[in-house]
């Protein structure tokens, strides 16, 4: 039920559809209030008063809408908060002066500042305070609608925004892998001409769905498998004694974003040595959520060349931009083994 009313009011306050029902809400509390003009002590109805009550039905949308138009705007969400408590004041005695005026028309025994049997100070005290507190509670809607307009846009906006940025990353992701791509099949095939065929059929495979589905905001897990076991593949070939293993558990035609796993696997065959090296990826699918391992060993001598790619700062960064708070990754560096771990909830 509390669901239903937060989804009911800022369809209310904000959609351009529903600005009618809008003012046919104030109005219906307009008439509610002003209505009252046609009743006499203690239940007799008096109809000549319609002209008088079209003029206090009047005064009070004057309120409103002066109010709602041109205080608002103008003086309190401009920061003015003086010169707009100033101003409803004024609007207030002015409204309650043409309140007086009619109650005089009616007779003085019908003004809503008869000096009997109530003080005229008290009264006059009463009806400010009413048409206060009618103002301060539209002043409140008013303000709640603009601020829901606000967060509307600041989504809009930080949507935008992350897009951008998940974009300009993919951008210096795919550049970066394609360059390794060719490079290492430059070298195979310089190597041994026999495995040309072979090398560029693979190689154009991994092209084509890092270009079709690389700019897509989801893929399937089991495509972004095969295009991981078509790269291992590829540098099997061009390593010696290099082995690799995929060993994938649960559903894997589950969505996540295309390319997120080759970082780390690019980075594995990077900093493995040159002989006896292997590539150990595990990926754990449960409920609704994917666990990935990659294991590599390290070089016995330090890596001394430069690291090029878009970096783990970068990599967390899309991570946080896609995931938020809804992951973890763990890097751990021993003597011999490098490992990343990371869950994602999916």
């Amino acid at each position: 039920m509390l669901n239903k009313i937060n989804h009911i009011v800022p369809a209310i306050l904000l959609k351009p559809k529903c600005r009618l029902l809008r003012h046919a809400l104030i109005q219906l509390v307009v008439i509610l209030i002003t209505m009252n003009v046609f009743w006499d002590e203690p239940v007799r109805i008096l109809p000549e008063r319609f002209t008088v009550w079209i003029l206090y039905y009047f005064l009070f949308n004057t309120m409103i809408y002066v109010n709602m138009y041109l205080l608002v705007p103008r003086l309190l969400l401009r920061g003015r908060t003086r010169l707009y408590l100033l101003s409803s004041f004024l609007l207030i005695l002015g409204i309650m002066s043409g309140i007086v005026a009619l109650g005089s028309m009616m007779g003085e025994n019908d003004s809503r500042v008869s000096t009997t049997p109530v003080p005229a100070l008290i009264a006059i005290a009463s009806l400010y305070a009413s048409l206060s507190l009618l103002i301060v509670g539209l002043t409140a809607l008013q303000l709640l609608k603009y601020r829901t307009e606000n967060e509307k846009k600041i989504n809009e906006l930080e949507n935008v925004t992350m897009n951008i940025e998940l974009a300009n990353l993919q951008n210096q992701i795919n550049p970066h892998f394609l360059f390794n791509m060719l490079n290492n099949a430059n070298i195979m095939v310089s190597e041994n001409a026999g495995k040309s065929s072979y090398i560029l059929s693979k190689l154009k495979t991994l092209l084509q769905y890092q270009v079709d589905e690389g700019s897509k905001e989801t893929v399937k897990l089991k495509d972004d498998l095969a295009f991981i076991e078509d790269y291992l593949e590829l540098e099997k070939m061009r390593r010696d004694r290099f082995t690799f293993t995929i060993q994938p558990e649960g559903n894997t035609n589950i969505a996540i974003p295309p390319l997120l796993f080759i970082p780390f696997i690019e980075n594995a065959v990077k900093h493995n040595p040159e002989n006896d090296s292997y590539v150990k990826v595990i990926f754990r699918i449960t409920g609704s959520k994917l666990y990935f391992e990659c294991e590599n060993p390290k070089a016995k001598l330090p890596y001394t060349q430069k690291e090029g790619g878009i970096g783990l700062v970068n990599i967390r960064k899309r991570l946080d931009l896609l995931f938020e708070k809804s992951y973890t990754l763990m890097l751990k560096d021993d003597e011999d083994v490098y490992t990343v771990k990371m869950e994602l909830k999916i």
